[in-house]
């Protein structure tokens, strides 16, 4: 076995910044988690031949076993870094002359070393010139599952990594802040129920991922994993029940006896989850089912809320959606399955994200028919501005962490994302803007908004070449501002993407006034597209036709002949 350990030799040199461990190593699974490490070293390893350990929960202990030769002439400096940073054990036992040397980190063993704001654990190992070395890496938890990559990375890989893992955490966490302070200040006008119960849930959604991030390890006191894996449970729990709560008042479930019965059901079934809670060894495992039937649930009642014509239900049903996606692909990948997760870490966050601000869009549409908030706007205008600037300040700390993370990205496909879903709160950021620095707090200097949201957009894809028309002979309420806003940065985004492939063209945008209805044109001289193919595929075209026809209550037309055009009249 020892000649086949050497026949795969990982070999590094000073060009080797990021390499992969696992499909040149070998395994053990020691079932029982009872042996120790003179046992370990004589079992019979297998190859492993992949590069990601997803087996799922299990009380055993995984040992691994590799050898890296350093094939530089001059001395090295590397660190054996694991993807999975909620191991309670991870150890490393490196082999100097004829004795090991162990090392060990994780979160029952936090005292043990410094992390130096590194969350996964990361040993360091020291080569001398061509010198080899032979390693066994031990990975236990009994509160969370046996995923991981394992690598060989320089000082300067590892920081970027961490940095950016969390840089775009700390992003998402800002983002949920700000919706929490833009729904507790919606909470204090109207005092609905569906508000504080949104409230809640984003709140304990919020803890769970801080949690289930490790990221709660910078809020918490040191040696205080117990305080971490209750949180892990508890705010799991609640945010399940915030959810239920909320769809319940929201969507006005009560009119539907059957349905409200089995989401009382539910209910009293999270809420026994919790009061049996004894010790937290086990019990993740077990919440994921419950939180899964939850989803579903609440999946198939904003469906069926659809159905009978609710008009928020169609925002939920979406936003939902994809909340239930990064859901199932965290079960998938607690339960050792193929998964998303495992090609973009953060799948889960951007999901959750997605959702909330969907909601934010249906909240906002509830708001908008309310006639007690309306009074209250009106007779309490101070205050109102008030607002609008708090929440205008804390969508440009978002749209900040964006521009921060998007500096020190190299992939091009999250790139683009972040700089979408910019886009999409910069339009709602610049309408509180203008509606904070004017007195009408009714209507808004549509010129000056549409401006601004063209502006931000050409800065965000550094063109030139494309130019952009602007013709406003009409003038917008609060609300349709920030469905034209979105409208806008959608179709303007479509049009710098995908309309000119010389990267040179035309954008025309007109909005005018006639017989009593809004006439909103965009259009481009670019290659067009074929519309009956593209408006069951597209998501943004979708949501666009959604705004139009539900929020602005209006009709829409694509003319795809000849460029595109895009004809919203409402």
């Amino acid at each position: 076995m020892l000649s086949a350990l050497y026949s795969s030799v990982i070999h590094v040199n000073e060009k080797s910044i990021n390499i992969s461990v696992l499909e040149n190593s070998y395994m053990y699974i020691d079932e029982s988690s009872t042996l120790n490490f003179k046992d370990i070293q004589k079992k019979d390893f297998k190859p492993f031949l992949v590069d990601y350990v997803r087996l799922g929960y299990i009380d055993a202990t995984l040992w691994t076993k590799f050898s890296i030769k350093n094939d530089s002439p001059q001395d090295m400096t590397r660190y054996i870094s694991i993807s999975n940073p909620t191991f309670d054990t991870v150890e490393l036992y490196t082999k100097i002359q004829k004795k090991y040397k162990k090392e060990s980190q994780g979160l029952w063993h936090l005292n043990q070393y410094k992390r130096n704001n590194i969350l996964h654990p990361s040993f360091k190992v020291e080569f001398k010139a061509h010198e080899m070395k032979e390693f066994y890496y031990k990975t236990h938890s009994i509160d969370s599952a046996h995923y991981f990559k394992l690598h060989i990375k320089d000082i300067n890989t590892l920081y970027e990594d961490e940095f950016s893992y969390q840089l775009i955490l700390s992003m998402f966490f800002g983002a949920m802040l700000a919706l929490v302070l833009y729904n507790v200040f919606i909470y204090f006008f109207t005092r609905e129920l569906s508000y504080l119960y949104y409230i809640l849930y984003i709140l304990f959604t919020t803890l769970y991922y801080a949690s289930y991030s490790i990221m709660l390890d910078y809020i918490l006191p040191e040696n205080s994993n117990m305080i971490d894996i209750f949180m892990d449970f508890y705010s799991l729990a609640l945010a399940n029940i915030a959810a239920l709560l909320f769809i319940k008042v929201f969507l006005n479930i009560k009119q539907y006896k059957r349905h409200n019965i089995i989401i009382n059901m539910i209910l009293v079934l999270n809420i026994m989850h919790i009061l049996i809670y004894i010790n937290g060894s086990y019990l993740i495992e077990y919440s994921l089912y419950i939180i899964l039937v939850t989803f579903v649930f609440i999946l198939y009642i904003s469906a069926f809320s659809f159905y009978k014509k609710n008009p928020q239900a169609k925002y939920i049903l979406i936003g939902w959606s994809f909340n239930f996606s990064g859901v199932l692909m965290i079960s998938l990948q607690q339960y050792g399955l193929p998964n998303i997760i495992d090609y973009f870490p953060h799948f889960c966050a951007l999901t959750i994200f997605m959702e909330a601000i969907l909601f934010s869009v249906a909240l906002s549409s509830k708001l908008n028919t309310t006639k007690a908030l309306q009074k209250a706007v009106k007779t309490n205008k101070i205050l109102t501005r008030e607002l609008h600037h708090r929440v205008k300040n804390n969508m440009q700390f978002i749209i900040l962490m964006y521009r921060l993370k998007l500096d020190s990205l190299n992939n091009k496909d999250v790139e683009q994302k972040l700089r979408e879903s910019e886009g999409a709160v910069q339009a709602i950021s610049k309408t509180h803007e203008i509606l904070y620095n004017q007195n009408d707090l009714e209507n808004i200097d549509t010129q000056g908004y549409f401006t601004n949201l063209i502006d931000e957009l050409e800065k965000s894809f550094n063109t030139t070449k494309i130019k952009i028309y602007l013709e406003v002979k009409d003038t917008l309420d609060v609300q349709n501002s920030i469905h034209c806003g979105i409208i806008l940065n959608e179709l303007i985004t479509n049009s710098f993407k995908y309309a000119f492939k010389d990267g040179e063209g035309v954008i025309s945008i007109k909005l005018i006034k006639k017989d009593k209805k809004h006439i909103f044109t965009v259009e481009d001289n670019g290659e067009g597209f074929d519309y009956e193919q593209k408006q069951h595929d597209s998501f943004g075209l979708s949501f666009v036709e959604t705004i139009v026809v539900d929020e602005l209550g209006g009709t829409i037309l694509f003319d795809t002949s000849d460029g595109t055009k895009v004809k919203m009249n409402f």
